[in-house]
């Protein structure tokens, strides 16, 4: 020991190490505490995100996915706008979040989501439950695309297929259309380039 008491000569005293490293680690965790507080808004400045609902060509017989979604019921169209409104609306992505008809401020830029049906299979569910390993599937296959308002271009577009393959007994239709506005809400995030 030294005449001090502080123990061998040459060693950092156990308090100073200690604050320091408190001091380095407050350092390091007050920019990811700034980063936690931001808001999770589109880099670029769109004050709404209209969701549109998807269109679908009856006439079209091309193809079996093409006549399969021709088949797709108004009502089912509906319940996919009205998931995919709820789901970027939790998110918080958008001022505003609504369906095309709803007015606008003059000027203000815009954000269009909407697309075409390109394969639709409405599935069975008690197949799914009872003969499983793909018996049943639903398939909603969209070739979404996002725009802005004003001018008219195409920000992305993407093909977002979702199935449901499976699920507790058998899986419902709303769990579905649940999933596919997920997968369309990260493919919103990556179009503008949120978080």
């Amino acid at each position: 020991m030294t005449a001090r008491g502080h123990g061998s000569p040459g060693r950092i005293p156990m308090k100073t190490n200690f604050r320091l490293v408190l001091t380095v680690v407050a350092c390091l965790a007050a920019p990811a505490l700034a980063r936690a507080e931001e808001p999770k808004t589109a880099k670029v400045a769109y004050s709404a995100l209209e969701i549109a609902r998807f269109d679908v060509n009856r006439e079209d017989y091309s193809s079996k996915e093409a006549e399969r979604a021709g088949k797709i019921s108004d009502e089912f169209l509906d319940g996919i706008q009205r998931a995919l409104l709820g789901e970027m609306t939790r998110s918080s992505l958008f001022p505003a979040v609504r369906k095309p008809a709803e007015s606008a401020e003059a000027g203000s830029p815009v954000l269009i989501l909407g697309g075409r049906i390109v394969d639709f299979k409405p599935g069975n569910r008690a197949a799914r439950y009872f003969a499983g390993f793909g018996a049943g599937q639903q398939k909603i296959e969209v070739e979404c695309v996002l725009k802005n308002k004003t001018t008219g271009e195409v920000v992305a577009k993407e093909m977002i297929t979702d199935r449901k393959v499976a699920g507790w007994a058998g899986g419902s239709e709303e769990k579905g259309v649940e999933d596919f506005a997920e997968k369309v809400l990260a493919f919103l995030k990556r179009s503008i380039g949120a978080p």
